[in-house]
């Protein structure tokens, strides 16, 4: 343990060691205001060097300890200077009780802790207040799930490729270098670096620069391909009522979490321990993907107002709860979101906000909508008698994900809104275009798709991707969903399909905010594929770590939209009050 000069009237400790219940040191960096005085304490918990805490989004702790808190970052269990194994989360609920008690219980702490933090550090916030340590005030998790499952390493049935397999390269390399192993360590990072051809690697419980030793767990993802006791163990959503303390839940509309961030706000608002947990969840949603947030996401300038204000927001919220003093401050209003196309921030009491009124548009077409060449169209029109639209799908040629909500970094996976028109020269996707707009369309809340679809396979994929149209013919994704067709009724009980029979799916594109403006179109992209965000379905029924390319087969789908079967995307539209003076 070592104390740094003080630097701008800030203490400075390095390396202090909290000890847990079974004995293994956990090390912190602990940055506080000069003097005898106590403070409340930030605790910010992380896998990911402790030393690296200013490039996770925030500003430097510093900066928030120069506003009149001790704040301490901890490394988890097994990371970087801390001791014991690591196993993501496992350990990390007592851990992080012992650890808020610890911190409480410092000669410069006020006794009141509050914490913070993104991803697994937000994950780790939850397992956390589940064991309800009593010293814990309030948390402020930023872009995290709801469900191990559904929503991080799987959705609906397929494999999260790439956000899982950057993750799992990312977290071994300081598991190579805790065991002295700089071979292994210099292996994993040329493989990182170039991990695009990784995603193409089959079987994919093998890929380069995975060595199963450092991550075992990765393996285990593979082998449990449905919501099983496995994930149900590890499930946040179904443990709300454990959770006491105030929350404020950040996120973003590009975010791999989205949906999930939005299930904790509501879950925790309506099944909290106690009448003040409900009434103190904050909700705070913005354009932005997994990291970095600004006013830069993908290929779009969403303004001004996007720049991210996470650390005044934090600091208000942790006054709210950690300072006496602040108790008082004006109510902020429950949720806070981000309209893109109009790129301003409303406010509601509630999400989704009152008085969205769903919309079908239908799809259409008369020859064929296959690639933007096609005649695809939405309508609020109800299709009558017209022909089918069929594509073929074969998973060596896979439809890229250009953009879309992913959870690593942009480099690696993609992410964000991205000009869709590269992919929409394919015939392997779908393409129905409204008529340009006459005047704008407000979309606030969850997107849902309806497809009729037949396929000659005994399992295969479905992807909807919404667009938005731009008068200059550039189209931007919003939101897009896919299903593995083995898992269209249940996640738990997976069921082969019949060759040849119309089946209904219904596709979640999860939740977004969007004015579709006047002059542009709104388009639905259909195909069965979204590569490498999730793992190409080789059309058969096959465990996603053994799949290998012997495995391949091509299935012919046909999407079908008449009278009788209507396929359809439905809007939460919100009328807007016209300005009359």
């Amino acid at each position: 343990m070592t104390i740094q000069p003080k630097r701008s009237d800030i203490v400075v400790e390095r390396n202090r060691a909290a000890v847990m219940r079974d004995g293994v040191k956990l090390y912190a960096d602990i940055y506080r205001p000069d003097g005898d005085e106590v403070y409340p304490v930030l605790l910010l918990r992380t896998p990911y060097n402790k030393e690296d805490a200013q490039t996770m989004n925030y500003a430097h702790p510093s900066w928030y300890a120069s506003h009149g808190y001790v704040v301490i970052v901890q490394d988890t269990r097994g990371r970087w200077r801390s001791e014991g194994e690591f196993w993501p989360y496992e350990h990390d609920g007592l851990d992080g009780y012992d650890t808020v008690e610890w911190a409480a219980a410092l000669p410069f702490s006020n006794g009141k802790v509050g914490m913070y933090g993104f991803s697994y550090a937000a994950a780790i916030q939850w397992l956390a207040a589940l064991e309800q340590p009593p010293s814990l005030q309030c948390i402020a998790p930023a872009m995290i799930g709801s469900d191990s499952y559904q929503g991080k390493v799987y959705r609906n049935g397929a494999f999260a490729l790439a956000s899982s397999l950057s993750w799992a390269l990312f977290v071994s390399q300081d598991s190579a270098l805790r065991r002295g192993r700089l071979d292994w360590a210099s292996a994993i990072a040329g493989k990182y670096a170039g991990i695009h051809p990784l995603y193409k690697h089959l079987p994919l419980a093998s890929a380069p620069g995975l060595i199963e030793e450092l991550v075992p767990y990765y393996r285990e993802w593979l082998e449990h391909p449905s919501r099983d006791d496995y994930w149900r163990s590890k499930s946040l959503q179904e443990q709300y009522g454990r959770i006491t303390v105030p929350a404020l839940h950040y996120g973003g509309w590009y975010d791999i979490f989205a949906d999930g961030t939005i299930q904790n706000f509501n879950g925790v608002r309506e099944g909290g321990a106690a009448k003040h947990t409900r009434d103190n969840q904050q909700l705070h949603i913005g354009p932005w993907y997994h990291m970095p947030w600004s006013r830069y996401v993908g290929e779009l300038d969403f303004g001004e107002e996007a720049v991210s204000r996470i650390d005044e927001i934090q600091l208000e919220w942790f006054g709210r709860w950690l300072k006496p003093e602040q108790r008082e401050l004006p109510s902020t209003p429950a949720v806070s979101y981000f309209l893109m196309g109009e790129n301003r921030w409303r406010h509601s009491v509630s999400w989704p906000p009152p008085g969205a009124k769903v919309v079908r548009y239908y799809l259409h077409s008369e020859r064929k909508a296959n690639s933007i060449n096609g005649d695809g169209e939405l309508s609020l029109l109800p299709p009558e008698e017209e022909p089918a639209d069929v594509y073929v799908y074969h998973p060596s040629i896979p439809v890229p994900a250009l953009g879309g909500r992913s959870g690593a970094v942009p480099d690696l996976t993609p992410m964000g809104p991205r000009n869709q028109l590269p992919i929409e020269v394919r015939n392997d996707v779908l393409v129905y275009t409204s008529e340009p707009l006459d005047e704008d369309i407000v979309v606030v809340g969850e997107i849902s798709v309806v497809l009729y679809a037949e396929t000659t396979a005994e399992d295969t994929d479905f992807v909807a991707k919404l667009v938005d149209v731009y008068p200059g013919g550039g189209a931007y994704n919003v939101a897009e969903g896919i299903v593995r067709a083995r898992y269209r009724h249940s996640l738990e009980k997976p069921e082969p399909l019949v060759p040849g029979e119309i089946v209904a799916y219904t596709l979640s594109l999860g939740p977004t905010a969007i004015a579709f403006k006047r002059g542009h179109a709104i388009r639905l992209d259909v195909t069965s594929s979204l590569f490498p965000t999730y793992d190409r379905n080789p059309n058969r029924i096959i465990p996603p770590g053994e799949v290998t390319e012997a495995d391949f087969t091509t299935a012919t789908q046909t999407i079908y939209h008449d009278r009788l079967r209507a396929s359809y995307v439905a809007l939460p539209v919100l009328r807007e009050k016209k300005d009359t003076t």
